[in-house]
Parts: structure tokens; sequence; C-alpha cells
């Protein structure tokens, strides 16, 4: 009722109606008046109260004078604020925050010295610690998750703690000398990761592997070529690197935790792997890989040549050829060189293709070459080889060649000079021929003079006859070799000679001749005297060996035939020769003229082209190399001459063998006369030297 008066004097608006209210809150527990009525009057009055605002009970101004005493204590308390805020600060927060603990206040401080307190998934990370203050610690300990750890001591003040291979979030709170820290955490940052990773391996085509896909599988030999599609297969990552040699490439991001990217591989190449997440950008995990190309090899060759020993035309060739992969082709490649009538150049090359398994890759070959399929002339050369491909898809086909070969056909000198030898042979074994008929035939007559002095055949004249009949085997066989000699020898000249049709015709009879020398009646005889042998029957051997002196004359005489036959052919067919060589030396001679004469006229032209352009520094230079040309010109020329009058000194000396030869005869040779065509080639020779 007190308190009721007091505030009705300060609110004049309230007045005595809050004291009136409480009278009638006492009255209506032991009033009899209706209790509906009671609260219906209280509920008026505390209505009439309710909108009382309770700064019109101060009166500032009244409090003015009061003022001067309030800013001393404000001001100290500012002052304190700013010198030392730490006593208002620390309290205020104590009594605002009044449910959280807070430490006993240590005379140090624990700071920690990393940046951040977030670490890499599945990585270590190391604590950093400062501890500052006016007393120093010996040891810190840290709790981590309610197990306590004791620090690394690096110094007197600061400390280090490594969490190992963190996993997930980590709470860790340091004390030491009985003070704890606040509570701090560690956080976790999800690591990038490479689950697994395939590659697809598509292989050349021409190498007819099956593409494969193999995982987790990095270092690889693989063939020039290959198409590499590699397909990562992550966690928590948002990007992969592939980092080559001289290239940084950034992988496709087909979908959610799944990468891709296709190189085709040329070159032996190292590679890394690097993942990144967003937390993850700088030094992020890698891991390195090579993969070793291997280029396809080029294919090796190798040939042997062998030669016909009757056919020197004819050769054979066997050889091999291999590669890692496979082939496309053999070739058996050749060039001819040879001249026309005129000495002309004329080169043609060409190729024969071989036929191989494709995909053997080691095989033999083998091949038959011709050379006289070719019409080749005396002196003309074909150079040949053989040469192969491999099928390399990636780089096209790479070749390998043997060596280069050759057959010459020999000049018309070299095929002269071989005859001449060949037939300087053939006339020594025909007279041999001879002698060892002459002394058989003497060994004959002295056998059957004996066999007439004794009534039989004894040991003795046995041993004789063995001899007889061993000789004329000799001679029988030297004779076939010779005609077989001689059939070469004519075989080798016609093939590389136009001989006249007479002397064809001659040497066809040569061959008869030769044919002839052994008749069969001769040989019969013999075969009968090798069955008396055993026999020893003194009569039928006498008979034989009369009849044996006849067989034997005849042969005699039928080899003196051949001789003189033989002599007579090789004297026409040295009369040809010449002729012919006369003929070529002609020709080639005109040809030279003309082209001299050609020279000579460039010459002259360029002369007065070069008194007409003598100021010009341009055509001066282009003259200097004409000058060259025409230097080079006149040397090929000069070099031609040369060759001529060599053959044309050679001419000369075969001209005198050849009337030698013809002396030799029984029936000498009427020689054609080359005299007026010699000194008429000559002086044309002697105008083109000079």
């Amino acid at each position: 009722d007190d308190a009721a008066t007091i505030i009705g004097k300060h609110f004049s608006t309230i007045n005595d109606k809050l004291l009136n209210t409480l009278q009638l809150q006492r009255s209506s527990i032991d009033s009899v008046l209706s209790s509906d009525l009671l609260e219906a009057s209280i509920n008026q009055k505390m209505m009439e109260l309710k909108p009382i605002p309770f700064t019109s009970a101060i009166d500032l101004s009244e409090n003015k004078k009061y003022l001067k005493f309030v800013l001393p204590p404000i001001a100290l308390m500012l002052l304190v604020f700013i010198v030392k805020p730490s006593i208002i600060k620390d309290g205020t927060e104590r009594i605002v925050f009044h449910q959280t603990y807070f430490e006993k206040q240590a005379p140090f401080k624990f700071q920690i010295n990393n940046k951040s307190l977030k670490a890499i998934q599945q990585q270590d990370y190391e604590l950093e610690l400062v501890v500052n203050g006016n007393e120093i610690p010996n040891e810190v300990f840290i709790s981590v998750e309610g197990i306590e750890h004791k620090m690394d001591k690096i110094n007197n003040t600061n400390y280090s703690y490594t969490f190992k291979n963190v996993q997930k979030n980590e709470v860790f709170v340091f004390n030491a000398a009985g003070f704890n820290s606040k509570s701090y955490e560690l956080l976790v940052l999800p690591k990038p990761m490479l689950v697994k990773f395939d590659i697809q391996l598509s292989y050349p085509t021409y190498l007819n592997k099956k593409n494969e896909t193999v995982s987790n599988v990095g270092d690889m030999q693989l063939p020039q070529g290959t198409k590499l599609n590699w397909v990562f297969h992550t966690k928590n990552t948002d990007e992969i690197l592939l980092q080559f040699s001289d290239t940084l490439i950034n992988t496709n991001h087909s979908s959610k935790n799944e990468f891709s990217f296709s190189k085709r591989v040329m070159h032996t190449s190292s590679y890394t792997i690097k993942t990144l997440n967003q937390f993850l950008k700088q030094n992020p995990d890698s891991v390195n890989y090579t993969i070793n190309v291997i280029a396809d090899q080029i294919p090796t060759i190798d040939v042997s040549e062998k030669h016909d020993s009757l056919n020197p035309k004819s050769i054979y060739f066997s050889g091999s050829i291999k590669d890692d992969y496979g082939f496309t082709r053999l070739a058996f490649k050749y060039t001819h060189y040879s001249q026309d009538s005129t000495g002309k150049a004329i080169i043609k090359s060409n190729e024969q293709i071989i036929g191989i398994d494709k995909q053997q890759i080691t095989q033999p070959y083998f091949y038959y070459f011709e050379a006289s399929r070719f019409n080749t002339l005396p002196g003309d050369k074909i150079e040949y080889y053989f040469e192969v491909w491999d099928n390399d898809g990636v780089n096209g086909s790479k070749s390998a060649k043997t060596q280069v070969m050759e057959f010459k056909a020999p000049t018309i000198d070299e095929i002269n000079k071989a005859t001449d030898k060949n037939n300087s042979e053939i006339k020594k074994d025909i007279d041999d021929g001879i002698k060892k008929a002459k002394e058989l035939q003497k060994d004959i007559n002295e056998l059957a003079k004996k066999l007439n002095d004794k009534k039989q055949m004894g040991w003795e004249e046995k041993k004789k006859l063995e001899d007889i009949l061993k000789k004329q085997n000799e001679l029988k066989n030297k004779i076939e070799e010779t005609k077989q000699e001689n059939q070469l020898n004519n075989e080798q000249k016609n093939e590389n000679n136009q001989l006249d049709e007479s002397i064809l015709e001659k040497q066809k009879e040569l061959e008869k001749l030769f044919e002839n020398i052994m008749t069969p009646e001769m040989k019969k005889l013999f075969d009968e005297l090798n069955k008396l042998m055993d026999k020893l029957d003194k009569n039928q051997v006498q008979q034989k060996l009369e009849e044996l002196k006849l067989s034997n004359k005849d042969m005699e005489k039928e080899l003196d035939r051949t001789l003189e036959a033989f002599k007579q052919l090789e004297v026409e067919q040295k009369m040809q020769q010449a002729i012919d060589k006369l003929d070529d030396i002609k020709k080639k001679e005109d040809a030279l003229k003309k082209e001299t004469e050609g020279n000579k006229g460039k010459e002259e032209t360029k002369e007065n082209k070069d008194n007409t352009d003598a100021n010009n520094k341009e055509q001066k230079t282009n003259d200097q190399k004409d000058n060259k040309s025409q230097e080079t010109k006149n040397k090929e020329l000069e070099k031609k001459q040369d060759d001529l009058n060599k053959q044309f000194d050679d001419l000369k000396k075969d001209l005198q063998d050849l009337q030698e030869k013809n002396k030799e005869l029984e029936q000498s040779n009427e020689i054609p006369k080359t005299e007026e065509e010699q000194k008429e080639i000559s002086k044309e020779m002697q105008n083109s030297s000079e």
C-alpha cells in the first residue's frame, strides 16, 4: 500500500487507482459481493493503469545537477578499457557466457604457428606450436580425442606434433604445467584419388594383332602407331592432368568420377598422372610411367649368285628375306646398258615381281635369270639387284636392297681373244690326237710282228694288247672332249657374232668331221678285242689287229683333215671379224666426224656472240659456264677419237696375224684388199685428231 501511494504521487495519472485496485483485491476474499462484480471492477482499474510509460517518472531536468558526479567514473572506465581492456572484457565475457568453462589464466600462452588447421586426407599433418609468456613450461602435451601425446620439443618455445595419415576431423587440446588450452579442431579435406585406370590398346591394322584392354598397367612396350585410350576411375577428383615430356594435357571429364584421354604413340616417352580437386591444386600426388615404343624395323635381305658352268648367261639366285611383321613385295630390278651402231648409250631399266608369302616374316626365295632374253650385244652390261619392301602401315613401306651385281657381255675384242685361245687349244688337242694315233699305229705294228714270231699268245703280248686298248680308249676320250670343246666354242661365237652363212655351213661340216673320226666300226672292233683278251686266241687277235691297223690309219687321216678344216675355218672367221671391225670403225669415225664438226660450229657462233656482248657482265658469267661445258665436250670427243685410234691399231695387228695364219694353210685363201679403206679411215682419223 505504501508503494502504491508513492507510485501514485510520481504518476499523476495513476493517483490512487493502484491503491484502490489492491484494496479491491483484498476485499474480494472476504466480501459477500459477487466475485464476478469484483473481478470486473479490478479489470477496469487495470485497464486504466496499463498505458503508463516508466520514463514519465524521471525528471531529467531535475537530475542534471548530478551529471558532474557521473563523468569522472565514466572517464576512468574508458581509460581502463583503452589501457587494459581485458579487465572489462574478460569479466563481461564470463558474465554473458556464464554456462561456458573458462580455464584458469596461465602464465603463458599457446600459439599455433600453422596458417590453417586443414589437412589433406590420408596425408600426414605437422602441427607447429609456439609457447609465449613470462614462465615457459619444460614440456607440452597434446590431447587428441581424449588421448594425450607428448609433443616434440624443437627448442625452449617451439614444439611440434605430427598427425599420421589423417582420415577424419580431429579435436585436440594443449596442456602444460597444469594449464589447458581451449579446444581446436583439425579439419580434413577430401583427397583426390585415382581408384584405378584402364587402357584400351588399338594396334595398327597391318599388324593383324587383336586389340586389348589392360588395367592399372602404366609401363608398357608397344608397337609404333598404337592408339591408347585411358579411362580413369577417381574419387574426390575435379580434374586429372597427364604430363608428357613436352605437353600438359587436361583429360576429358566423361562422367562422374570418370576421366578419359586418347593418344597415338609414335616415340618412346614418359608421362605423369596428377589428380586435383578444389582443395589440392598445388603439389598434387602423381605417378610416373614409361611407354617404350618399338618402331617397325627395316627388312633384311641376302642373296647368293651362281652361274651355269655350261651357259654363263644362265644365272641362279637364292636368298632369304626377314622382317618383324611382314612384306608387301619383292622385286628383281635391273638396268640394261647398251650402245647403238654409232656408240650412243642406251639405258633401259625395269623390274620383275617375285611371288612371296606376305605374312611369313622369314622365308627363302629363288630366282632364275636368263641374260640371253635381253638380246645382249657384245660389250653390253646388265646391273641387277633384289629389293624387298615391308608392310609398315605407320611410316610407309621401308625397303632393303642386296648388293648390286652385274652381267657383262664380252666385247668383240674379248670374244675374239677368247675364240683365239679356244682355237689354239682345240688345234693343240687335234695335233696331240694325231700324235697319239701315230704312236698307237706303231704299237699295233710291233705287237703284230711279235705274234708272227710266236706260236701262241703269251703274257707279254697280252700286256701289250692291254696297253694298246688303253691308249686307244684314251684317244677316243680325247677326241670326244675336243669335239665338245669345238661345239661350245661355236655356240659362243655364234651367240655374240652375226656370222656369214658360208662360215656357219663350214662349222657344221667341221662338226661332222669330228663325228667321223671315231667310226662305229672302229668302236665295234675295240669291243671285240676286249672280248678276245681272256681267250688268248693268236689267230683271231692277229686278224683283228690287221683290221685295227687300217681303221687307225683312217682315223689319223680324218684327224689331219679335221685339223686342216679347223685352221681353214679359223682364217675365214678372222677375215670376217676384220671386215666387220673395219666397217664398225668407219661408222663410228663418220659419226664422230659429224659430232666434231657440229661442236666447231657452236664454238664459232659463240665466238661471234662474245664479240657482240663483250660489255655484258651477266653474259660473261654465262660464257664462263659455256666455256667449261665446251671444254668438257672437247675432252669427251678427244677420248672417243683416242679409243678409235686404238681400235684401228688393233685391227692392223689382227690383219698381220691373219696373213700369217693364212700362209700356214695347205691351200691359202685370197684375203680381200683393205689397204685403200685403211688409208681412207686413217686419213679421216688424222683430220679428226687435228
